[in-house]
């Protein structure tokens, strides 16, 4: 069943409500509070993936993209955000892209084959994937840009009430890392994602994120661990939802004990 084929059985179930609620001989002001009810009623919100669904350059603050006549990504709105930081493990800031496995792609001096060096997802799903960059942002630091190694601060639009980032291929211990923060400023989650085996995917759910760091990878020589990832959320209903559904949940009690009124008075 599509989306639009629920949302229709919703409007028709919430009119066949208010048409019983008539024949109840309810009230003017509380039908227009029912109205207000029925205006509320809405699909129930499912996470949703926040990455982009084609490749390319995701702008973090470090100026123009890369790569003749080049654009960056339109995100998401839910992201309101993405700022690259210094990476401890590299002293540079570094850039963002969204990558399928299996294709070859050109950005600048940046190279990713269809079969990488390091980091590799052989899913077909895209993902959220750090370059280490040198001091200028403009070229890569080392592998012709396939050390996936960043840290970058995402800013939501909304508060999300689940947010979920899947982690893949991390193999060094003490490497990556996130800390995620209220409407407030406040740190309300931190951790550091466990080691696994080569192309693992590992999986953090937070509730009640307005912003998240997340430190993707370490650099260790003229190698490291490279770290790629994906973002879900959800974003809090908003208050005028639930305000709906009580006013709509309060008629039916009064028109209820109307009848109930009218039937002994008989």
């Amino acid at each position: 069943m599509t989306y639009t084929r629920k949302l229709k059985i919703k409007i028709m179930t919430a009119h066949s409500i208010f048409r019983a609620l008539k024949q109840v001989g309810y009230v003017a002001p509380i039908l227009a509070a029912s109205v207000v009810g029925l205006g509320a009623i809405a699909p129930e919100a499912q996470a949703s993936s926040l990455v982009p669904q084609q490749e390319g350059e995701v702008n973090v603050g470090l100026g123009n993209c890369l790569g003749g006549g080049c654009s960056y990504l339109t995100l998401d709105p839910t992201i309101e955000s993405i700022v690259s930081l210094v990476d401890d493990s590299t002293g540079t800031q570094s850039r963002l892209f969204v990558d399928q496995a299996g294709t070859n792609n050109t950005y600048g001096a940046i190279q990713f084959l269809s079969t990488d060096i390091g980091t590799s997802d052989g899913s077909g799903d895209f993902w959220f994937r750090p370059v280490a960059m040198d001091a200028t942002g403009d070229a890569p630091l080392v592998e012709d840009g396939q050390l996936e190694v960043g840290t970058f601060e995402f800013t939501f639009s909304k508060v999300l009430s689940d947010l979920t980032v899947n982690w893949f291929d991390t193999e060094r211990a003490g490497g990556t890392s996130y800390t995620a923060f209220d409407s407030n400023g406040d740190e309300i989650a931190s951790g550091t994602i466990a080691t696994g085996p080569n192309g693992n995917v590992q999986e953090t759910t937070l509730t009640g994120v307005k912003s998240i760091v997340l430190n993707l990878g370490e650099r260790h020589g003229r190698t490291g661990d490279g770290v790629n990832f994906q973002v879900d959320g959800v974003a809090v209903p908003e208050p005028g939802l639930m305000m709906g559904l009580g006013a709509f949940v309060v008629a039916g009690g009064l028109g209820l004990r109307k009848r109930q009124g009218d039937s002994t008075a008989a």
